[in-house]
C-alpha cells in the first residue's frame, strides 16, 4: 500500500508563494519572494525570478542590487570555478553599477558594487586587485554609512584591510609603481571590522573564520583558537559556509 506524502507547512507556504508570484506583477511581492529565496540559499531560483522581473522593472534599484546579490552568491558557492566566477561576477557588477547610477543612496547597490569589483580584481591579477581596492573601500564605507546594521558591509571592510596588510613584497612593489603609495590598512583595523560583523551576525561562519585568521596574523593564537572552535559548532546553510567551517577546522588542528 502506498503511503500518502504529507506536505509540511513551510513547503505549502513556499508553493503558495510561487503561485502568488506567477499571478502578480507587484514589485513588493517580487522583492519579498527574492529575499525569501535568498534566505533559503536558492540562488539560481532567485536569479531566475529577478531576471523575469527586470523585464518589467529595468530601472528599479531594488531589483538591480538583488540581481547583483544573486550573481555574487552563485559565484561564491565555488570560488575555484573560474568560468562560474566570470559568468556571474561581471554581469553582477554591471547590475550594481547601474543601481547606484540610478540611486546613489542605495546601500545594497554600493555594497555589491564593492563586493563584486573586489572579487573581479582577485580573478584578474595583482595589478587589477590593487587598482580595484580603492573602489572597494570607497563603496564599502558608503554602504556602512547608508546601512550600519548590515554585517556584510563590515566584513567587506575587514577583508579590505586584511588583503592590503597581507600583500607580498612583490605585490607591494607593483602597487608602488602603479600608485606611488598604498592606502593605509592594518590587521588591527581588520580585526575591528570582523568583530563588528560577528556581533551583528554571530551565526555567520565567515566572520569568525576571518576574525581568527586576522588574530593569527596579530599573534593572538588563543583568541584565534576560540574563534575557530566557535565556527565548528555552527550548522552550515550553504556550500560557501561549509568551506568556511572546513577551513576553520583545518586551521584549528594547526594551532593545537
Amino acid at each position: 500500500m502506498k503511503t500518502k506524502k504529507i506536505l509540511t507547512v513551510p513547503t505549502l507556504i513556499f508553493l503558495l508563494s510561487i503561485l502568488v508570484f506567477a499571478t502578480s506583477d507587484n514589485l513588493k511581492e517580487i522583492i519579498s519572494k527574492a529575499d525569501y529565496l535568498d534566505d533559503q540559499k536558492l540562488y539560481q531560483e532567485e536569479l531566475k525570478i529577478l531576471k523575469k522581473a527586470h523585464d518589467s522593472y529595468k530601472d528599479s534599484p531594488e531589483i538591480l542590487w538583488r540581481l547583483a546579490r544573486a550573481h555574487f552568491n552563485i559565484a561564491d558557492q565555488n570560488s575555484d570555478d573560474l568560468d562560474l566566477q566570470k559568468e556571474n561576477l561581471y554581469p553582477g557588477f554591471e547590475y550594481a553599477k547601474k543601481c547606484i547610477e540610478i540611486d546613489k543612496n542605495s546601500a545594497g547597490g554600493h555594497k555589491y558594487y564593492a563586493i563584486l569589483i573586489g572579487r573581479i580584481g582577485e580573478i584578474e591579477g595583482t595589478k587589477q586587485k590593487i587598482t580595484n581596492s580603492y573602489a572597494v573601500k570607497e563603496h564599502a564605507l558608503i554602504a556602512i554609512k547608508l546601512d550600519p546594521t548590515d554585517d556584510a558591509n563590515y566584513h567587506l571592510m575587514g577583508r579590505w584591510h586584511y588583503a592590503l596588510s597581507d600583500l607580498s613584497w612583490i605585490e607591494r612593489q607593483i602597487a608602488t609603481v602603479v600608485y606611488g603609495k598604498l592606502p593605509k590598512a592594518s590587521f588591527e583595523e581588520a580585526e575591528f571590522f570582523f568583530k563588528k560583523a560577528h556581533e551583528l551576525a554571530p551565526d555567520d561562519p565567515r566572520h569568525l573564520l576571518w576574525l581568527g585568521k586576522t588574530q593569527l596574523k596579530l599573534g593572538k593564537k588563543e583568541e584565534a583558537k576560540k574563534a575557530f572552535e566557535m565556527i565548528t559548532k555552527i550548522k552550515p546553510k550553504s556550500d560557501s559556509e561549509k568551506r568556511s567551517i572546513k577551513e576553520a577546522s583545518e586551521l584549528l588542528k594547526k594551532i593545537r
